[in-house]
């Protein structure tokens, strides 16, 4: 069963990310790329509980099935992007280099740009997706006497993030100014990874410490506290210019935190409208949530009809979008153009992966330990 909330927040990552795209309204626009950030802590709560829980059911972590229903997720949407792609370009006569296609398909985009850099984040996630099960199995692995074999978690994370601060801040430093642009110096795995496995500590809490988290939540002192440092943390992105060398540096700490508060209210917040407000806002979370569905192909595919439906435009029919037209064509386009292939491609994949390898249901008897804990996180990836 999905939560629909944080269908709501992937709904919120995917139209930052197309507002600062577009380029149109530059208040919000040039933050924008926050999405991004808030994708990567939503992908690290989720994937790690989707880990978790098959620890859960069954005392043990299948690197096979998880990495089979993890690539029939991504790879049949993006390499058929990528075709279509390779196809407009050689109609046109302005292919791209085997190299650059050769990076794409390996998913190494992220250390040197490709063809559509929009997909340097796939780059980062895809890492993740191999390095997270292979830290979770040698955990079990080296743990097996422990009712509880992920209590390294959190100590693993701030070796993580201290890591990726410390690599950033000497990148940048380290980066003569001729050759520094803030807009792909922060690109690769090494120095973005921190914000999925916050989500990962999140995941880690939110399963496993889940009376704990709970109890915390419930406190309305504290829920203030997160929304107000959240408030805090996520608003530094309006102050500092995001390629500004400081915010290159301190941006992705400051902006996952904010963002995992967001997560954790999110969760535990609700009922806080009165009545005649709450129907209308209802119906908004469920539009809101209908478009987080299809966040993956709205953002895979963004750049096709962006780039492509534009230039047809200007050469076919002499027509040069600018201004409201050209933020209404591409902002509204890229939703309906991304649910449309969701349906034609990234679906019915995932209804042939959950025939071939359903979602885990029930623990085999006796497997799982007794004294592992896990609520009920309510997700489906």
């Amino acid at each position: 069963m999905r939560n629909k909330r944080l269908d709501v927040l992937r709904c919120v990552a995917i139209l930052l990310v197309l507002f600062h795209h577009s380029a149109v309204l530059p208040s919000i626009s040039r933050v924008g790329y926050v999405g991004v950030d808030m994708f990567f802590v939503l992908s690290g709560f989720l994937i790690s509980g989707l880990l978790y829980r098959e620890y859960e059911k069954r005392g043990a972590i299948s690197f096979k099935r998880f990495f089979i229903r993890r690539g029939l997720k991504i790879y049949p949407a993006f390499y058929v992007m990528l075709l279509v792609t390779f196809i407009v370009q050689l109609a046109a006569g302005k292919l791209s280099g085997w190299g650059a296609y050769a990076r794409e398909i390996l998913f190494v985009q992220n250390y040197k740009p490709a063809i559509w850099l929009h997909c340097w984040s796939l780059g980062v996630e895809e890492h993740f997706y191999i390095l997270l099960p292979i830290l979770l199995l040698l955990l079990i692995r080296f743990s097996s006497d422990s009712p509880n074999p992920f209590r390294a978690i959190p100590r693993t994370f701030l070796v993580v993030a201290v890591a990726c601060f410390a690599l950033r801040a000497a990148t940048v430093h380290f980066t003569p100014p001729a050759s520094y642009d803030g807009d792909t110096i922060a690109m690769p795995t090494h120095l973005r990874i921190d914000e999925l496995f916050f989500g990962v500590l999140l995941g880690y809490f939110y399963s496993f410490h889940r009376e704990h988290v709970d109890n915390f939540m419930r406190s309305t002192p504290n829920r203030l506290l997160i929304g107000l440092a959240a408030i805090v943390l996520l608003s530094t992105c309006f102050i500092f210019q995001g390629t500004s060398r400081f915010y290159v540096v301190f941006g992705p700490t400051f902006l996952y935190l904010g963002f995992g508060g967001l997560l954790l209210l999110s969760l535990y917040v609700r009922d806080v409208l009165p009545p005649r407000y709450a129907g209308a806002l209802e119906k908004l979370g469920t539009a809101a949530a209908f478009v987080g569905l299809y966040s993956y192909s709205i953002y895979l595919w963004q750049g096709v009809f962006g780039l492509y439906t534009i230039r047809g435009f200007r050469q076919f029919f002499h027509i040069q979008l600018t201004g409201f037209p050209f933020f209404a064509w591409y902002f509204f386009g890229c939703v309906a153009f991304g649910i449309v292939m969701a349906r034609l491609i990234e679906f019915p994949v995932l209804r042939i992966r959950d025939r071939m390898f359903p979602a885990l249901q029930q623990p085999p008897a006796s497997t799982a330990p007794a004294s592992v804990s896990m609520g009920s996180t309510g997700r489906s990836v």
